[in-house]
């Protein structure tokens, strides 16, 4: 590695998202190549202070603000900003799955910003000494050492080990217990990291061919994974996206992946049962087919893979090179996060649903006021809440950066005494739903405050968030005996054939397609802008999906509700309170 690395840096704001340093839409491919030239493509005009676009083979530094790269776990993230020339990152902070990503593609990055000027701008030269000890500042040895190495695969071929003694004996919450039982050892602590069986890894096309070939660079053609049984599969991400332009390269990540699949004899894959089906999204399809247990630690190449700790587990996303690695081993390395305890009470009003708590929750965080913690549910209000609203509020607390957010479901329970980083407490009983405006999910207001009339082109009722049973049937009930309003587009797309199936028998999709709604098969589709239903230049849209980040979903501007007012909003045709079309 190079000890000193002198060049132009380019210098970013806060909360930077992965969908901005690399947009979905090129990432369709295995060759990593093409990736350098499309980094920051859609820098959002407030996150880049010169104003000046980004040019690939221009920079060699990158300087950010706090939170970069929270989002998707997308490992392209890191290496896109590579193949465009970044040697290294100073920033004040990071989101954990860039961080890890970073590190395990052997990025040089520091959270130390002191070592930056003050007055420092975009085209200014600097020069970065990475034999400085202060460069290094607060890294975990390990994580140092694997960059050293050139990247955790070249780490670990070179037989590098990490040794894990158990913590000294400590209370400990869900999480922790969770973590000290996957990594064999009595007890751990916030900071540790620990090597971890792991019992699940969930995957699709957009990041299992990637990750395929790695393995197979780095451990030989005839390698094979050590336990198929972990590994879950769905091509649930891309395979729409010829539904809405001339584009096949999701096709052959589709191809590449079956064509693993079948040399690996992978028992839980998931292949498309038609062109542009999926069988569902995998945060939805996963448990629907029992193939998520409690008390477990499971883990996914998609940021919403904490989206399982509604069912009990520590869960959470990360990149290829951990799919590489936990295919090699079946075990992981995780630094021990702290935990953030949830307290929710009362009971959430009629025409308030879990996609208007969570909502709320996060407008009163941020999308940092969880970053790199577990968030721990409890109180009394869970009473009130279903398996499904606990996937929707999980599901959304890596927007508020979490590395999981995990309610007690399974046997384990947390520790009397268990130290929390913090508590917090929210109130559901007055709440009223809740409508994020652009272009953050934390951005969250009462519907009650959006006074203008605010007009809109498509509403979209789908995702891992809000194509689930309960998102289908709170649509339909808005929608029964209503039109839609014949200048807006309602688009349903359920999480799963399973949930297409039951909204069928129950007449929910009868009642959409009657109220002028349109059914998409399942798949993640619009919400990363790879289906119908994505927003086009100019547009207008309110989703039931989880992120509304500029250029996710398309070209055009984004609202985030729950399925209940993204109904109301298309019978109306502009932002309306569900609340009016349900009977009291």
């Amino acid at each position: 590695m190079k000890r000193t690395i002198t060049g132009k840096v380019f210098v970013v704001g806060d909360d930077v998202n992965t969908d901005e340093i690399i947009p979905a839409r090129y990432c369709t491919t295995t060759d990593l190549e093409t990736l350098g030239p499309h980094a920051l493509e859609d820098l959002h005009i407030s996150k880049n202070p010169a104003k000046i676009p980004f040019k690939a083979g221009e920079y060699a530094i990158l300087i950010a603000g706090e939170n970069l790269g929270c989002g998707s776990s997308r490992e392209v993230a890191p290496i896109a900003l590579m193949k465009a020339g970044i040697q290294a990152i100073i920033a004040k902070s990071f989101a954990r799955i860039f961080y890890r990503n970073a590190v395990n593609n052997g990025l040089p990055i520091s959270r130390s910003i002191d070592l930056v000027p003050k007055n420092i701008k975009t085209g200014d030269t600097l020069t970065i000494d990475l034999s400085d000890e202060s460069f290094w500042k607060g890294m975990a040895p390990i994580h140092r050492a694997i960059i050293d190495a050139g990247g955790l695969t070249a780490f670990n071929r070179a037989g590098a080990q990490a040794t894990i003694p158990s913590a000294p004996p400590r209370p400990m919450t869900l999480a922790e217990k969770i973590l000290a039982k996957a990594a064999g050892i009595d007890y751990v602590e916030p900071g540790m990291i620990v090597h971890a069986e792991v019992a699940r890894v969930v995957t699709h096309e957009l990041t299992l061919p990637v990750a395929a070939e790695q393995m197979y660079a780095s451990y030989g053609r005839d390698f094979k994974i050590k336990d198929p049984q972990k590994i879950l599969f769905v091509a649930d991400h891309t395979i729409q996206i010829p539904l809405i332009k001339d584009d096949w390269n999701s096709q052959q990540m589709v191809q590449k992946a079956s064509a693993f699949v079948k040399e690996q004899n992978l028992p839980y894959a998931f292949l498309p049962p038609a062109p542009f089906v999926s069988h569902g999204i995998c945060h939805v399809l996963f448990p629907e087919k029992g193939l998520i247990q409690p008390d477990t630690l499971v883990v996914g190449t998609d940021s919403h893979t904490c989206t399982y700790g509604a069912y009990g587990c520590f869960a959470f996303g990360i990149g290829n090179t951990d799919l590489t690695e936990i295919m090699a081993s079946g075990k992981l390395l995780v630094e021990v996060p702290e935990t953030i305890l949830v307290e929710l009470t009362g009971k959430p009003p009629k025409g308030v649903f879990a996609k208007d708590i969570i909502l709320y929750i996060l407008s009163q965080v941020t999308m940092n006021g969880f970053t790199n913690c577990v968030v721990e549910f409890t109180g009394s209000a869970l009473e009130h809440l279903t398996e499904e609203d606990r996937s929707t509020i999980a599901n959304m607390t890596v927007e508020g950066g979490a590395t999981c957010g995990i309610f007690p479901v399974g046997r384990l329970r947390p520790d009397p005494g268990a130290v929390y980083k913090s508590k917090l407490s929210f109130d559901l009983s007055r709440l009223e739903p809740y409508v994020a405006l652009p272009y953050k999910p934390d951005n969250g207001v009462p519907i009650s405050s959006i006074q203008e009339e605010i007009r809109l082109d498509v509403c979209w009722v789908g995702s891992c968030t809000g194509g689930k049973f309960e998102d289908v049937e709170a649509a339909a009930r808005v929608l029964a005996g209503r039109r839609i309003n014949p200048k807006t587009q309602f688009i349903v797309s359920p999480a799963s054939l399973g949930v297409w199936e039951r909204a069928g028998r129950a007449g929910y999709l009868r009642q959409i397609l009657e109220a002028g709604g349109q059914l998409v098969p399942p798949s993640c589709g619009a919400c990363i802008g790879m289906g119908p239903g994505t927003l086009k230049e100019g547009q207008v849209g309110i989703y039931a999906s989880n992120r509304n980040f500029k250029g996710r979903a398309g070209l055009g501007t984004l609202y985030l509700a729950s399925p209940a007012t993204v109904a109301a909003s298309a019978i109306k045709g502009c932002i309306a309170d569900p609340r009016e079309f349900l009977s009291p």
